[in-house]
């Protein structure tokens, strides 16, 4: 059966065509998991960064409260100084003794504020070489999109034509199995096995299957047979 064979021959030239559609949307979705990702570690700069600022407003605020502190307790002496008796002097001294105590825990507290404002900038650094990273992948991916997308469409309408030569029946089991294994719905017989799924085909099957008259399938992974 001629039209048949030359079916078989068309349908070839589909899966081809199939195979390449297949190869290039797998590159368009690895591409978008690389955008997806390099999102992802600029989102965890930001995050890191506003942690980091966070911390460092904290600081700020303690050390602010501290200074207040000071200031209404250098008050506090100065008043207790202006008594002039023995009782209020003692008291002042007491409260000297809390500034200089205030006073210590400032230093370090200082310290942690001026480490704080160093993590910031470290932060915000990173944060501007992955934006800056991303922006590049982003741009170079998107050239490789453009690229692969115009293969795509190429490719779909050599599809069609390719597909028109294909009787209606062999082409709509074709996509049907198409659908499970995408670019692979077609199979040889190599020796005896299935060329996709190493399975065992009988000899009556492959005599069948040679002949190139009807649709045959293997009766393992349910492609289409071809010698």
């Amino acid at each position: 059966m001629a039209e048949f064979s030359e079916s078989l021959d068309a349908l070839w030239s589909v899966q081809k065509h199939d195979a390449v559609i297949v190869r290039q949307r797998e590159q368009l979705a690895k591409l978008e998991r690389e955008n997806q990702a390099e999102h992802a570690k600029v989102e965890a700069a930001k995050a890191a960064l506003e942690e980091r600022k966070s911390k460092l407003r904290k600081l700020q605020g303690e050390h602010k409260e501290l200074e207040q502190e000071l200031l209404r307790l250098d008050a506090r002496v100065k008043q207790l100084e202006a008594q002039g008796t023995e009782a209020g002097m003692e008291a002042a001294a007491k409260q000297r003794n809390k500034i200089d105590e205030l006073e210590t825990g400032g230093l370090d507290l200082l310290t942690a504020v001026t480490i704080a404002e160093q993590e910031v900038q470290v932060a915000e650094t990173e944060l501007k070489q992955k934006q800056e990273i991303q922006a590049a992948k982003l741009k170079a991916n998107a050239d490789v999109a453009a690229a692969a997308q115009q293969l795509i469409e190429a490719t779909e309408a050599a599809r069609t034509t390719a597909a028109a030569l294909v009787t209606p029946k062999l082409l709509a089991v074709y996509d049907e199995v198409n659908a499970r294994n995408p670019g692979k719905a077609l199979a040889k017989i190599a020796e005896g096995f299935c060329s996709a799924c190493s399975g065992e085909i009988n000899t009556q099957l492959a005599m069948q299957v040679r002949a190139r008259k009807e649709i045959l399938r293997c009766p393992h992974c349910t492609r289409i047979l071809d010698a």
